[in-house]
């Protein structure tokens, strides 16, 4: 399954979000990954071309997906909210911890686990906008 992480800069959040979850996976990748900011000024910006790699599109905010709604509403069907706020700067270990219950949650889903399901199309996640829980469940 490809995963796309989107935040707004592509500086921060979807960048560890895309390096965690590479991680979470061990030595054998099983889901490719890639990262993409939504401002006119990110690095790496949000295009057409990434929607349609994603079988998954990880969104941090609500905003996110609106904003793909938007403009690919062709592509909402596979966004799901992360629930990580702008309010990080570049102290890692709190946005880390912050992320890592959730991409556990999301790596079980595209493994396949918990209540991810394949749908026959390369185990695209049956998420139509579903916000990741965070440890409370929330």
């Amino acid at each position: 399954m490809n995963v796309l992480f989107v935040c707004t800069e592509n500086l921060v959040r979807s960048r560890i979000a895309e390096r965690l979850f590479r991680e979470l996976q061990g030595d054998r990748p099983r889901h490719g990954t890639r990262a993409v900011g939504t401002a006119w000024h990110a690095p790496r910006r949000l295009t057409t071309r990434d929607l349609a790699w994603a079988d998954l599109v990880a969104v941090m905010e609500p905003a996110h997906r609106e904003l793909i709604r938007k403009h690919w509403p062709h592509h909402a069907d596979r966004i799901e909210v992360i629930g990580i706020s702008n309010h990080f700067l570049a102290e890692e270990h709190e946005l880390r911890a912050t992320l890592e219950p959730r991409l556990r949650a999301l790596l079980a889903r595209c493994d396949g686990g918990e209540d991810g399901r394949a749908d026959g199309r390369g185990g695209r996640a049956a998420a139509a906008g579903r916000t990741v829980p965070d440890r409370e469940g929330a």
